[in-house]
């Protein structure tokens, strides 16, 4: 039986940090890293917190194995990807299905014949379709999280990005702004070694492409990646040019351009108003708080397990994908009139 002290153990911390940690003590301070290791840990073990033990596994008991491209430094940075995470962890334990393994990319340890002792697969994250295929002849109940190619083969989870994109780009030039800029990044798929020198271009950028062509309005775009130092670089670099508002690719970017307004004693919203994506705990309190599209990436999560349990229970179904719906959180670094 599995308890807090061994929980501790691998993660690297005090029972008394695991037990604060999983009974959710909204006063106890610890890092995002620390607390992602200490869940992942007690999903590997199946520990359920409320008892105070390992949950009792059913007489078959089903596990799944989770690949994510996202490292714990991201997961940290980023709370889109912990929401995902969590969503997965929460909907197993419901179930009580065990996460044997979570496996995060670059591995070269990483072994496809690994797949053959789970029943199922969850990805999260985008690797190349040599290693989807791979997978699959390991291990065909696979579901992918945040993939938007057209993968037929795959049940896949994803939100709405592209519509909620061009909904809030809609409601801008409602509002008199027809010049409208982009800041974003290309998406690398991963394989076992790491990020590949291909790319494809994100939902958001196809979106915003899309969207300006179908209004004859010339587009002004940066793609150059996702730290808070791309999206300094690309404010600094779209500044060149006159526009009235940016929509910003993840709240993470967007740091990195409020920096770049700033040193260029520009104002959000009255010289340019900005949106951007992902909703994280930053944007209600950047200043001025930031407009920002909210996914919904612990729905994500819940969901692709439930549809792998479905796989497993129907085995000859067609693969789906569903689009999970992504809405708009306006707040002072826009100036929308929505009546």
């Amino acid at each position: 039986m599995t308890g807090i002290r061994k929980i501790a153990r691998e993660a690297g911390v005090s029972p008394a940090s695991v037990s604060r940690v999983l009974s959710n003590d909204s006063s106890f301070s610890v890092s995002k890293q620390t607390r992602a290791r200490i869940k992942e840990v007690a999903a590997k073990y199946n520990y359920h917190p409320h008892l105070n033990r390992a949950v009792t596994p059913p007489i078959t008991p089903r596990s799944i194995l989770v690949l994510t491209t996202h490292s714990l430094e991201t997961e940290a940075h980023d709370p889109y990807f912990i929401q995902v995470h969590d969503g997965i962890i929460q909907e197993a334990s419901k179930q009580n299905i065990q996460i044997k393994a979570f496996v995060r990319f670059p591995n070269k340890a990483f072994q496809f014949t690994d797949a053959q002792k789970y029943d199922g697969v969850i990805v999260a994250g985008v690797f190349t379709q040599e290693f989807y295929a791979n997978l699959a002849k390991n291990n065909p109940h696979i579901v992918l999280i945040d993939d938007y190619r057209y993968l037929p083969a795959y049940d896949i989870i994803r939100n709405s990005y592209f519509e909620a994109t061009q909904i809030v780009l809609d409601q801008l030039l409602e509002n008199g702004l027809n010049k409208i800029a982009f800041i974003g990044g290309n998406i690398h798929p991963m394989n076992n070694n790491g990020e590949t020198t291909d790319s494809y271009q994100d939902i958001r950028a196809r979106a915003y492409l899309m969207w300006t062509k179908l209004h004859n309005i010339s587009p002004l775009i940066t793609l150059n990646g996702w730290t808070p130092k791309d999206g300094f670089d690309s404010m600094n670099t779209l500044l060149k040019d006159n526009f009235q508002a940016a929509l910003i690719a993840s709240d993470q970017l967007t740091i990195g351009a409020y920096r770049a307004l700033k040193q260029h004693q520009l104002k959000v919203p009255q010289d340019l108003q900005i949106i951007s994506y992902n909703d994280s705990d930053i944007a209600e309190y950047l200043v001025p708080s930031l407009s920002s599209i909210n996914p919904a990436s612990l729905s994500m999560g819940k969901i692709a397990v439930q549809r792998l349990v479905h796989c497993l229970n129907n085995p000859n179904e067609i693969p789906i994908h569903i689009n999970l719906p992504a809405k708009a959180t306006w707040r002072e670094s826009s100036e929308i009139n929505l009546n």
